[in-house]
């Protein structure tokens, strides 16, 4: 028997506290409830159970659901630097920090205003 047959995902709760580990993070149980950790956390738990191919189609959806994921980040920091510009607020530079500066540093490709959605 291979380890890979043996392998039993735990969940994502445990590497998610890994990563959290030292930092105070008061809302960190709330991610349990996210559309994006359900599809992880389901889509790694059957992992072990399928062939190769369909391991690799879910593997593929995995990472189209975690850059999903960043890309929404990535849009939050760049919506609060955005905001804190604009009201040339003075914590601007304390946020800054806080809020790391990714691949959204710069203008987005689309207008600044959400898409309102028809229907």
């Amino acid at each position: 028997m291979s380890t890979s047959d043996s392998f039993r995902f735990p969940g994502l709760w445990p590497y998610i506290e890994l990563a959290a580990e030292g930092r105070s993070l008061p809302f960190l149980g709330r991610g349990r409830g996210l559309w994006h950790y359900k599809q992880v956390q389901d889509s790694l738990g059957q992992l072990p159970g399928l062939d190769a191919d369909a391991r690799r189609e879910l593997l593929a959806h995995v990472a189209s659901v975690r850059d999903s994921l960043a890309a929404t980040l990535d849009g939050i920091d760049l919506a609060v630097r955005e905001s804190m510009r604009a009201l040339g607020d003075p914590a601007e530079g304390a946020t800054a920090s806080l809020i790391p500066a990714g691949p959204a540093e710069s203008t987005p490709h689309r207008a600044a205003a959400p898409k309102r959605r028809r229907g």
